[in-house]
């Protein structure tokens, strides 16, 4: 289904050429002046005078006014964005009521330490100037306090020229590592007041970026050191950066160690799995395959692994003596309110680091050093079916059929996917999951990696689970509306059906009837036709696809038609998968 294209902003003048008029102008131009492209909005009345200021003024152009159905989406898009390009996006959201409905998507943004620059509005401060009503509600004394635990910094700044401060500040604080969202909440008075006297931006490139935390030689002698004891050196890779040189790096280091290598690809997946030494980049567990590889390692290198204890949990020691060396500036964002810090583990050698330089700085002094030499095991792939009832392996195993050599960026491999079944051979193929587990955000950050990717000729593609698509099903109009390319393929098990296999545990647990676990988890009666939801977002729609046979055609079908400019969805009626241990 197509729509009309919108029609043109009105031309408007340069702002080099036309002074800013009102506090709303200053804010727009600098945001240009930053390189902003686009500013994810839900409309509301706390920031019209901005909305002005981007369409009438610059035309709404750098930035680009991106309109969502939902505040969480506009914010889980800007998130997408983050993950593909590594650079901040604007959101824009609507007074307190706009930060509340966000607040679920900044978390996400939090924990997955993506940067990205959130604007706020509320009703003037000033209770006289305050609309009756209206602005009364929409007016908090201390708005950024519902975020304030999981924002790396936030303002409400009272003039323009502190305007001007605290976005320049929220902007090089975003950017820097460890990055996540800050938050600026400007007051209508500020940004529809008009300017008593001409207003010159400065440079933002008198705003210099930090220096780059650097690895001490000593430090590095240090490692060197465990590495050269160490006969079975296993290397995680947590979250990184998505750079060419990034991944070479990587794949460098694994080289000259003759490691082992665990993704996680919650972080995306950030090493080549057709390398000899890649185990596994599991979303939720590791394998049984991982599990031995980890319980034989005698050195643990962790570049940003999020939950290294968690990990090390597997093997018989739970990490206690095992030479570890962890290279990660998370902890600058640890605080007391949010426990995504997980628990504290042991290292030989901690380096507030990002893990790139750690790896960079560490490479030139590899040289010579004869790597190890331990087995990896196998691969052990599940069964797949090649006729009857769609199942997880057989999905996977159609989609690299069909996927064949196209250039993919996975924005999310959904929970049960055996990962082992899917080819990573780049640092875009796989962005990873959302950070802090939000339910309904694939939708949002797969349109937002689809913003970053336009013209890339990649193409970003999320196979999610029908609660994830139900939860965030608004972002799918954007998608249309901007014309971007995507395909989401849709799990369809009609059921939330991870709490599925936790009511069966508790079940079993209690000795109570596992028959009634998809008691309040089946979305059945009545069923959800996700293919007319998604058709009357805007999207080209194929399915449902029950059965094994017809997969590879409607996938064929769907790649084309997303290839050819189309948000596409296809709906696949999944089997549940066995329950673990099962």
């Amino acid at each position: 289904m197509s729509s009309p294209v919108p029609p043109a902003p009105a031309t408007s003048p340069a702002p080099a050429a036309t002074p800013a008029g009102y506090g709303s102008d200053v804010v727009a131009d600098l945001l240009r002046e930053l390189g902003v492209k686009y500013l994810a909005i839900n409309p509301g009345a706390s920031f019209r005078g901005l909305h002005d200021s981007v369409v009438n003024r610059l035309g709404n152009a750098d930035p680009k006014l991106v309109l969502t159905l939902h505040e969480a989406q506009a914010v889980a898009m800007a998130h997408g964005y983050a993950k593909v390009t590594g650079e901040p996006m604007g959101v824009v959201l609507h007074a307190n009521v706009g930060l509340m409905n966000a607040v679920m998507a900044i978390y996400d943004a939090w924990v997955d330490r993506v940067p990205m620059l959130v604007l706020g509005a509320t009703g003037a401060v000033d209770a006289a100037r305050r609309r009756p009503w209206i602005e009364w509600i929409h007016t908090s004394r201390d708005q950024a306090a519902i975020v304030r635990p999981f924002v790396k910094w936030d303002d409400q700044p009272a003039s323009v020229p502190a305007a001007i401060e605290s976005i320049l500040r929220a902007w090089s604080m975003t950017r820097a590592a460890p990055s996540a969202p800050t938050y600026v909440c400007l007051d209508v008075d500020l940004q529809e007041g008009e300017l008593r006297a001409p207003v010159t931006l400065p440079d933002p490139a008198r705003f210099a970026d930090p220096a780059e935390t650097v690895v001490a030689s000593g430090e590095l002698d240090r490692a060197i050191g465990l590495i050269h004891e160490s006969t079975r050196p296993l290397v995680l890779v947590g979250r990184h950066e998505r750079s060419d040189a990034a991944w070479a790096d990587r794949i460098a280091l694994a080289d000259a160690l003759g490691a082992a290598v665990l993704c996680d690809q919650k972080c995306g997946v950030g090493f080549p799995s057709a390398h000899p030494g890649f185990i596994a980049a599991p979303a939720q567990y590791p394998d049984a395959r991982a599990a031995a590889l980890i319980a034989e390692a005698d050195l643990v290198i962790s570049l940003d692994w999020p939950d290294l204890k968690g990990l090390l949990a597997l093997r018989a020691d739970k990490g206690a003596g095992l030479p570890t060396i962890i290279a990660s500036p998370d902890e600058r964002l640890h605080n007391g309110w949010s426990l995504d810090h997980f628990p504290f583990a042991e290292a030989d050698l901690r380096l507030p680091v990002r893990p790139e330089t750690f790896v960079a700085g560490l490479l030139p002094l590899l040289a010579g050093h004869a790597p190890a030499d331990w087995t990896m095991p196998p691969a052990k792939l599940p069964e797949v079916p090649t006729e009857g009832a769609v199942t997880l392996p057989a999905l996977a195993a159609a989609f690299d059929r069909v996927r064949g050599e196209r250039q993919v960026c996975l924005t999310r491999l959904t929970f049960g996917l055996p990962d082992a079944m899917v080819r990573f051979t780049g640092p875009l193929d796989c962005i990873g999951y959302d950070g802090g587990g939000g339910i309904g955000s694939t939708p949002g950050i797969t349109v937002g990696a689809a913003l970053a990717l336009k013209g890339s000729g990649r193409l970003p593609v999320a196979i999610l689970g029908d609660g994830d698509l139900l939860m965030g099903s608004q972002a799918l109009w954007t998608a249309a509306a901007e014309r971007l390319p995507a395909l989401l393929i849709v799990n369809n098990n009609q059921s939330f059906y991870n709490d599925v296999e936790h009511q069966e545990t508790v079940a079993k647990r209690r000795e109570r009837p596992v028959e009634n676990k998809n008691i309040g988890m089946a979305i059945t009666d009545p069923p959800v036709s996700l293919t007319e939801l998604a058709h009357a977002h805007g999207c080209t729609v194929f399915g449902p696809v029950d059965r094994i046979e017809a997969l590879d055609d409607v996938l064929e079908q769907a790649f084309q038609a997303a290839e050819g400019g189309a948000t596409v969805l296809v709906d696949v009626s999944v089997l549940p998968p066995a329950p673990r241990g099962s």
